[in-house]
C-alpha cells in the first residue's frame, strides 16, 4: 500500500510519515565517470519516528529485496575539489541525471522520475569496514511530491542502501545543504569522536544511519550529547 493511491484519503502530515527505503547494487562504468544504481524500493508506513525502521531483509540467494516497487538510475559522477569548510564535505557528488521508479499498483503502476537528485559519498566502492564513517552516504532532491532528503550507507557488494523522507513545505530541512545534513545526521550515530566539527572519517556509525531525529517526520533541533561507543 503505497502513498500515491492513498495520498488523497490522508492529511499532507501522515503521508510523510512513510520512510521510503531504496537497496540496490551501485555499478561505476569503465572509467569512472558515470554509475547505474538499480534495485527495489519498500514503503514503511507510520514511520514518523526513523529510529524504528530497519533494513528491509533480502532471501540468501536473493540479489534485492522483496518489492514489486522497482527503480533504475544513472548518475554522473563529480569529485569534490573543496575540502576546507570547518564540516567535511562528501568526497564524491553522484548527480542523477535520469531515473525511473515504480508508483501504484496493479493497472495503476507507473513509472516516476526526480527532477533533481544528488547523493553524496566518500567511494564507489565499498570500503570492507561495515560501520565505518566513510561509508555514510546522504541525498538531497526534489519531484512532484516535494523535497526530500535521504540516508544510508554503502555496505557489503557495493550494495547502496538509503531511507528517503519527504518534507513539508515550511519544514527548515528544505533549505539544508549536504553539510547541514551530515552534521544533524552525525550528532545521533556517532559512536565516538574526536572533533567537534566531525573533519575526520575515522570513527564509526550506528547502523542503519537513518535511525536519528534528522530523518523523523518533524524535526526539532536539540542539543545533543555524541552517542558513547556501544559495549
Amino acid at each position: 500500500f503505497f502513498f500515491i493511491q492513498r495520498i488523497s484519503k490522508m492529511s499532507e502530515k501522515n503521508w510523510r510519515e512513510t520512510l521510503f527505503v531504496w537497496d540496490g547494487i551501485l555499478e561505476a562504468e569503465e572509467g569512472g565517470g558515470a554509475v547505474d544504481w538499480q534495485g527495489n524500493w519498500v514503503g514503511n508506513d507510520a514511520a514518523a519516528d526513523a529510529t524504528l525502521v530497519e533494513c528491509p531483509k533480502r532471501g540468501a540467494f536473493d540479489r534485492d529485496v522483496s518489492s514489486a516497487n522497482r527503480f533504475e538510475a544513472k548518475a554522473s559522477v563529480k569529485h569534490n575539489k573543496n575540502l576546507a569548510s570547518s564540516t567535511r564535505s562528501k568526497l564524491i557528488e553522484l548527480d542523477m541525471t535520469s531515473s525511473a521508479y515504480d508508483l501504484g499498483e496493479g493497472d495503476e503502476k507507473k513509472k516516476h522520475k526526480d527532477d533533481t537528485h544528488k547523493i553524496h559519498m566518500d567511494f564507489l566502492r565499498w570500503n570492507g569496514n561495515p560501520t565505518s564513517a566513510e561509508n555514510l552516504v546522504l541525498a538531497l532532491g526534489s519531484n512532484e511530491f516535494g523535497t526530500f532528503m535521504s540516508v544510508g550507507w554503502l555496505r557489503v557488494g557495493n550494495r547502496l542502501t538509503l531511507a528517503r523522507r519527504y518534507l513539508e513545505d515550511d519544514d527548515k530541512r528544505t533549505k539544508w545543504d549536504e553539510q547541514d545534513l551530515r552534521k544533524a545526521v552525525l550528532k545521533d550515530i556517532i559512536l565516538e569522536v574526536e572533533d567537534d566539527d566531525y573533519k575526520s572519517s575515522s570513527y564509526n556509525i550506528a547502523i542503519p544511519p537513518w535511525q536519528c531525529a534528522a530523518m523523523n517526520a518533524s524535526y526539532e533541533e536539540v542539543t545533543s550529547s555524541k552517542r558513547q561507543k556501544k559495549e
